[in-house]
């Protein structure tokens, strides 16, 4: 019964966090290793030459930077190869200047590209469409995988009538894999690949739900690593719950 109304509470104290943003106007809050982060001075700028976006989130002692390749309406990953989309936390406590930057480094696989690169022929789904709204499936089985940086992957596949693989889920995340490591997936034809999109200690995504062309909203959540090797902070941050919400956009070169 305890660990019900824990629950429950901490579902309110998020959905409070979701909601408080919003009254905020602009506003930029999350959760940082389960302490609340809220912007005091925040600006989204808008590179008229590149079409890049970047965030700026600054509180006492600490700041939050969030860049974008554009500010087009999307999910933007976090912890690939594309160095254009990147975040950054930075703080200064009592004297010791920390920065931690999601960054291509090796580790467990937290996410797979959601298109193939090869779809290969002769594989059997491992998974069942349960709901065909939101595709959520459930993976009753998996493939072992070759190739990449590290050992241990394991991917659940989710293929056509025609035995050609269309997506697949992390079953287990290996380690000593990097962003952008192309895998190949035992089974079938032993011809289907697929890359890694990022690892556990750098990931995450910003997604643009809104944007008036003066204005722009949306949610993030990250892990980044501490790129200061200061032994005084900890190896690795995590961002929750992130939301920002009606930034003002000013453009630069």
């Amino acid at each position: 019964m305890k660990k019900i109304i824990y629950f429950l509470l901490a579902v309110g104290v998020f959905t409070s966090c979701q909601k408080d943003v919003q009254f905020n106007n602009p506003g930029f809050q999350a959760y940082r290793d389960g302490s609340l982060f809220r912007g005091i001075d925040i600006k989204a700028y808008k590179s008229i030459s590149s079409g890049e976006l970047n965030l700026v989130a600054l509180a006492q002692d600490e700041s939050v930077h969030l860049n974008v390749a554009s500010a087009s309406l999307g999910t933007y990953y976090l912890g690939s190869t594309d160095l254009t989309t990147t975040a950054e936390y930075d703080s200064s406590f009592n004297g010791v200047n920390l920065t931690y930057q999601t960054n291509v480094i090796t580790g467990p696989v937290a996410k797979m590209y959601p298109t193939m690169s090869t779809g290969g022929s002769g594989y059997v789904s491992d998974c069942i469409l349960t709901d065909p709204v939101n595709l959520t499936y459930a993976c009753n089985n998996s493939h072992q995988t070759t190739g990449g940086s590290g050992s241990g992957l394991t991917l659940s596949v989710i293929a056509n009538t025609s035995g050609v693989v269309t997506s697949v889920k992390v079953a287990s995340p290996g380690n000593g894999y990097k962003a952008g490591d192309i895998i190949t997936i035992v089974g079938g034809g032993n011809d289907a690949k697929v890359k890694v999109l990022n690892v556990e200690g750098s990931n995450g995504e910003i997604v643009i739900t809104e944007n008036t062309g003066d204005t722009v909203t949306g949610t993030f959540k990250f892990n980044a690593i501490n790129t200061t090797a200061n032994p005084l902070g900890n190896t690795m941050v995590n961002f929750q719950y992130g939301n920002f919400y009606k930034i003002p956009i000013i453009t630069t070169p």
